[in-house]
């Protein structure tokens, strides 16, 4: 008796394959634009939330001491006692008053919020009778503070403060936010004489901000990507400087008085020639902010330069209503 064919077994042929492949790679292709939108997003929101944290920081800390903090503190130290700033000098050329004027101690409105931003251990490590860049400050100094890292943001973490010179000063943990020093361009030469919510020694009231509160800008987004600087503060002999592979032309340098601060300039958000004292945003055509009266909120790129510095002042009597951004 013959025996019965043995079955077939049923199998893809390599035309089948290819054309299965291929349908696989189309669909990955138009899954991922969805994917990176929904990625952008959430970081977008992740973003708010912290400037949320960081507007209950500030109402905690305005609700105890009924001002909201400086944007960074300085102390006058005499010529006969001079502040100490670092223990020998780094480099040998003649002083720059701009980059090396002492800022002690320098601690930043940043500093001022740990409290309220569940960093309480750290926040006693704090004493702010001495400077930032004092070396019994290494560990706190380079600690990442999560509610300040926009997670849109790269370069973020720690890094080196470098000096004028380019050399190595001491490390810093990033900052992806920065305090609104106002619409005046003297925030490198005179930092005390802010027009906006935030400057040297600042310890302003609700009733200074007679623009209104939420027509005020108190703290926006610096990304890291663009500008590095410590959420401690100024930190004096060091510098900001344009992140490597940032998206503008040219690699500027600016003194420690604008680590904490930025103010709105001449030109419009993400110029191709920003400078470390702009504001700056990891999310593309927006930008969050935090507006004095601690709502988040979020603005084009594109916006207006009137209205930008009718928002950076807390005091310019300027006319605009909630359409206008």
């Amino acid at each position: 008796m013959p025996r019965p064919a043995a079955a077939r077994r049923a199998a893809f042929t390599l035309i089948e394959l290819l054309v299965v492949i291929a349908i696989l790679a189309v669909l990955i292709g138009l899954m991922l634009p969805a994917i990176q939108k929904i990625r952008a997003a959430a970081a977008r929101l992740g973003c708010q939330n912290n400037l949320k944290q960081i507007g209950l920081a500030m109402h905690g800390y305005y609700d105890q001491n009924g001002v909201f903090p400086p944007g960074y503190r300085y102390v006058y130290t005499p010529p006969e006692q001079p502040a100490p700033l670092i223990s020998k000098r780094i480099f040998d050329r003649p002083p720059d008053i701009m980059f090396e004027a002492p800022f002690n101690p320098g601690w930043g409105w940043a500093t001022y919020l740990l409290p309220w931003l569940e960093q309480e251990n750290l926040y006693r490590g704090v004493n702010f009778d001495l400077p930032t860049v004092s070396p019994s400050f290494d560990r706190l100094r380079a600690t990442p503070i999560p509610t300040y890292i926009c997670p849109a943001d790269s370069h973020t973490g720690t890094f080196w403060i470098l000096t004028v010179a380019g050399e190595r000063l001491t490390q810093g943990a990033t900052n992806s936010y920065a305090g609104c020093y106002g619409a005046s361009y003297t925030l490198t030469v005179m930092p005390d004489q802010g027009d906006g919510v935030f400057f040297q020694n600042s310890r302003l009231k609700i009733n200074d901000i007679s623009d209104g509160l939420g027509y005020t800008f108190a703290i926006g987004e610096r990304a890291s990507l663009f500008a590095q600087a410590p959420w401690v503060g100024a930190v004096t002999g060091g510098t900001v400087q344009i992140t490597p592979g940032s998206p503008v032309y040219r690699n500027v340098t600016q003194p420690s008085q604008v680590m904490p601060l930025v103010r709105i300039g001449q030109k419009p958000w993400h110029h191709p020639f920003a400078e470390p004292y702009d504001y700056f945003s990891p999310h593309g055509e927006r930008i969050n902010f935090l507006f004095a009266d601690f709502s988040v909120r979020i603005l084009r790129v594109d916006t207006d330069l009137r209205i930008l510095w009718a928002l950076a002042t807390r005091q310019g009597n300027e006319r605009i209503s909630e359409g206008d951004f």
